[in-house]
Formats: C-alpha cells, structure tokens, sequence
C-alpha cells in the first residue's frame, strides 16, 4: 500500500470511538434530521479537524452538530449545496473560507483536488447525487485518505462515524446528476 495523501492526524476525530461524527447522534434531538443530517456531520468533521480538535465526547459531539442544525436545517432531501453549510459557520463565529471543487471535473482535477487538501492537512466534504451504492446516494461523506494497492486508488473516509474504503472509481462514479465537494480553510 502506498499513501498517497492523507490527513496529519491518522485516527482523524474519534468521537466516541468512531471515526468521526455519526448523524444518527442527532436522533436524540429529532429524527426527521438525524435522517438528513449527513451534510451537517461532513461540516461538523471539517470544522472540528480544522480546529484541532480529535477526541470529542457524545455531549460535544451533540452540541457541534446542533449548532450547524440550528443554521443549516436539512430539507426533506437533506442538505444538497456546500454553500448550504458554508453560509451556516457565519452566524456560529467560524469564519473559514472554502475552497470547492469546479462543477463536471474530470477524473484528474478531481484527483488533483483531492491530493491538494489532504496533502494540506485538510479533509474534504463531498457529495455524490446518483451514486450507484444506496448507502452513498445523496449523502455526504467525509474524505481523509488516498491511497493505492496493487495498482488500484482507494479513498477512505467517514461516513456515520465510520471509516470506509472505496475504489476512486467507484466512489467518484462517472455521470452523476450533481456532485459537490469542497473543504475549508
């Protein structure tokens, strides 16, 4: 296995002792958002990671992600525009910039964006509309390595405080609808 790019920090947030924040944490509050709420976790990571912060309790957990409900509330369909949750760090006192990726990017801008941000020791939000896997269709994950074997790219990231692993092609899937992805800085 050779890394590519990754994040600083190899554990990344342990929240809980997951790998990053869970949506489902969220129930407790309501589960209309808990159920949309995956954009709103993908923020919570960034901003948490950015922050320095990689150990955080449910209580913590809690109270980050119900600042970012209280200014990015999830629609029936969740939470479909980074500016969505970019424009929600506002009123919450963060004022980070973000960087996005550019609308229809081929294999290799996307590549490039990625190594970039990760290699700045920035973890990237992204948003896949059509994807092919149910678990990954309309939702937000958070990406925090790239890595190749045998030939092959993979990129792990976290998704309901879970570390995955998946194919570059088969995550980044070729014709989706719509796809949004950005970290912040």
């Amino acid at each position: 296995m050779k890394t590519l790019a990754a994040l600083k920090h190899k554990n990344f947030i342990d929240v809980d002792g997951g790998y990053g924040f869970d949506q489902s944490l969220l129930r407790e509050k309501s589960t209309y958002a808990a159920d949309r709420a995956c954009g709103i976790a993908a923020l919570a990571n960034l901003i948490a990671y950015t922050e320095g912060k990689r150990r955080i309790d449910r209580g913590e957990a809690l109270k980050l992600m119900g600042e970012i409900l209280r200014f990015a509330p999830p629609r029936p369909w969740g939470i479909a525009a980074g500016g969505i949750l970019l424009r929600a760090m506002g009123p919450m006192g963060r004022k980070y910039k973000a960087e996005f990726l550019k609308p229809h990017a081929t294999d290799e801008e996307i590549k490039a964006f990625l190594l970039r941000a990760l290699n700045g020791d920035r973890p990237v939000a992204l948003l896949n509309t059509n994807h092919p896997h149910k678990a990954f269709r309309y939702h937000w994950v958070t990406i925090t390595e790239v890595v190749e074997e045998e030939g092959e790219v993979y990129v792990r990231f976290s998704s309901w405080g879970r570390r995955y692993k998946m194919r570059f092609e088969e995550l980044f899937v070729r014709g989706m609808m719509y796809r949004r992805m950005f970290f912040i800085k």
